[in-house]
């Protein structure tokens, strides 16, 4: 081989090695030990994918909602959602 495959070849392999010992870090990144976070990996998630602030917006959220929509459906129900149409006069409706 030549002496600038050589090189080419050397430099392949040390970015090679070094992106292989660069990702194999051992800083210690968690707080506390190994064990409590292997016990409780997510120590503020209350349910599979939310805290229980989450989970109480969007109940209040849910709940605002449905009496809106109830306020709706009973102007609705009692024809309260537009003016009467009994008079003589002409309504925009």
């Amino acid at each position: 081989m030549n002496t600038r495959t050589k090189a080419t070849a050397s430099i392949i392999l040390t970015a090679g090695f070094l992106s292989l010992t660069a990702c194999s870090g051992s800083s210690n990144k968690h707080a506390g030990n190994i064990g409590s976070i292997r016990a409780n990996p997510s120590p503020a998630m209350h349910t599979l994918a939310r805290r229980a602030s989450d989970r109480a917006n969007t109940h209040a959220y849910v709940i605002d909602t449905d009496i809106r929509a109830m306020n709706n459906d009973f102007d609705r129900v009692f024809h309260l959602n537009r003016p009467s149409r009994l008079h003589n006069t002409v309504k925009p409706y």
